[in-house]
């Protein structure tokens, strides 16, 4: 009962799946259909992609698994990975003590009842291990469960499924792939567009009808291939009438998802600054409100949760549930963002955050991602694909950032604590579509740097390091690497050599230098291991030699 009058989701659009990352969308079937396959055979599901509606869905079907439960089924849990201390070892157990059961009730369930454990947020809480084996599921004695688990795409490598699938019972390291499920949820369709829309217009009094709302999103250039997300379709909603105001010629019209989410934060500020302006507040409250006021409440407030993004990046390496207990935490880092103080509570009410007793996080992860700009150094944000996308964008719209992010390649060059930095920022700048061609780069820092796709032809590269750098369909024509440290680069293609005849045996110098090539017609070529230029031909050898 408690889990029923706890749901609330105003708007729900069934989502759509195909069968894996690599199937075509032309592949697709009802996301609850295949859940509910799930669950009426042994096999285990994993959903995808950010923003697409992985956490609503979890929700939904553990509502709707509760609304049809009758006494001895299996208890649908739906459990916030992040929230955990250990979901790795106590999965159920731990998810049971926030409902306040006793230590002997769970022992109890654990041993004599079946579960369908519904696991949000697989990638937020940091993990690596593989649940349904650390936690001893569906073993001789232990606990009987059903476990789905979500994880946004793009930090899954290419061996992906591997924390996923179970192992076979009574074969230990031995994987059970007939135990596995896959599903992608894939974007909205225009039909599901304007379904959200019929659903998301009754809300609250708005001026605007859903062939307002459909005529501007056609209009805007490639609108309508961004908000086929839906949590960017809702910040699109709430933020497009503020986007298109004052503009006629919509066509000319060019919106990013950095624009929808800065417009939607104004947004969401300015209503709680109308919100406060109603109520009726103590004293300090009212001093500490009216000086926000004038030294402006939306910068003040962007500022405040940008700082708390970065901290959550700096201080816990990007996991973005924040733990805070006044007694215990007044002097940590912590305490800047949750103590008592007027003016730190009324920019904490009025931000994008969401609270569970003691644990504090943004409503979306993607606000944590793109709340604001992040502290380069602090970490790598290679693996943060998202991340580095919407820096990217911001690279786009504005000339300084892109000025400062070549500041820290420069600084690299004599500053090793820059590395970082410097990665990060030439990764983004790549991304962003900023040219290198001829750039002086000699003796840069950039190790583990995404540059697939950039360009660098004629590039001075001389004495950098790029070790572990990504250079995949890079542009590198006539660059110079001279002396530049290249351990582990990634070009997506061995280097090659074109003969004429065919090549029958090789063999390198002794100090790696120089390669000889013996060829079918008898002759030997020399190759200079530096450029990959033949330095000679020796002729007349016979081919069997």
């Amino acid at each position: 009962m408690q889990r029923l009058s706890e749901y609330e989701q105003p708007v729900y659009i069934p989502p759509m799946a195909k069968p894996n990352l690599q199937a075509k969308d032309d592949t697709l079937f009802p996301l609850m259909k295949k859940v509910k396959d799930f669950l009426a055979n042994d096999c285990q599901v994993i959903l995808g992609d950010s923003g697409a509606g992985k956490s609503t869905f979890n929700r939904h079907l553990e509502h709707e698994l509760w609304k049809a439960y009758s006494t001895g089924e299996r208890i649908p849990l739906f459990i916030n990975l992040p929230a955990l201390d250990r979901p790795e070892k106590e999965l159920i157990a731990e998810q049971l003590r926030t409902y306040m059961f006793s230590k002997e009730q769970i022992q109890e369930l654990e041993q004599y009842r079946q579960f369908v454990l519904i696991c949000d947020g697989y990638d937020e809480s940091q993990l690596t291990s593989n649940l349904h084996t650390t936690n001893l599921l569906n073993r001789s004695g232990k606990r009987d469960a059903k476990l789905l688990i979500t994880c946004r795409t793009q930090h899954l490598g290419p061996d992906y499924w591997i924390p996923f699938v179970p192992e076979a019972v009574g074969k230990y390291h031995q994987a059970a792939d007939d135990l596995f499920m896959e599903a992608v949820i894939t974007p909205f369709s225009k039909e599901q567009i304007e379904v959200y829309i019929e659903q998301y217009i009754p809300l609250e009094p708005r001026t605007w009808v859903k062939a307002d709302y459909m005529v501007k999103l056609k209009a805007i250039r490639n609108f309508m291939d961004l908000v086929k997300n839906p949590f960017l379709l809702t910040l699109c909603l709430e933020a497009l009438p503020n986007v298109v105001q004052g503009k006629p010629d919509l066509s000319k019209l060019r919106v990013t998802r950095v624009q929808l989410y800065d417009t939607f934060v104004q947004h969401w500020l300015g209503v709680n600054k109308r919100r406060l302006r109603k109520h009726k507040l103590d004293r300090e409250s009212h001093v500490a409100f009216e000086g926000l006021l004038d030294d402006g409440f939306e910068s003040n407030g962007i500022r405040f949760q940008q700082e708390l993004a970065a901290a959550i990046f700096r201080e816990q390496d990007g996991r973005p549930i924040v733990s805070y207990s006044q007694r215990r935490d007044e002097e940590s880092w912590k305490a800047s963002f949750f103590i008592s103080n007027a003016d730190i509570t009324i920019l904490r009410g009025a931000s994008l955050l969401s609270r569970i007793g003691t644990q504090h996080r943004f409503v979306h992860r993607s606000i944590l991602d793109n709340i604001g700009d992040h502290p380069l150094s602090q970490r790598s944000l290679i693996v943060e694909p998202s991340i580095i996308q919407f820096l990217a964008e911001r690279v786009q719209m504005d000339s300084r950032l892109r000025q400062q992010f070549l500041a820290f390649i420069e600084q690299s060059k004599t500053d090793d604590r820059a590395a970082c930095a410097a990665a990060n920022a030439i990764t983004i700048l790549v991304k962003a579509g900023v040219s290198f061609i001829g750039s002086d780069l000699r003796g840069i820092r950039v190790p583990g740097a995404d540059l697939s796709g950039g360009q660098f032809d004629s590039a001075q590269l001389q004495e950098a390091d790029l070790t572990g750098a990504n250079l995949t369909r890079s542009w590198i024509r006539q660059a110079n690497f001279s002396k530049t440290r290249m351990e582990d680069v990634k070009f997506g293609e061995l280097p090659y050599l074109e003969e004429v005849n065919a090549v029958t045996s090789m063999a390198y110098s002794v100090d790696g230098k120089f390669l000889a090539l013996g060829l079918e017609d008898g002759n030997i070529n020399i190759y200079d291991t530096a450029n990959w230029t033949k330095t000679r031909t020796l002729e007349g050898h016979s081919k069997q030699v």
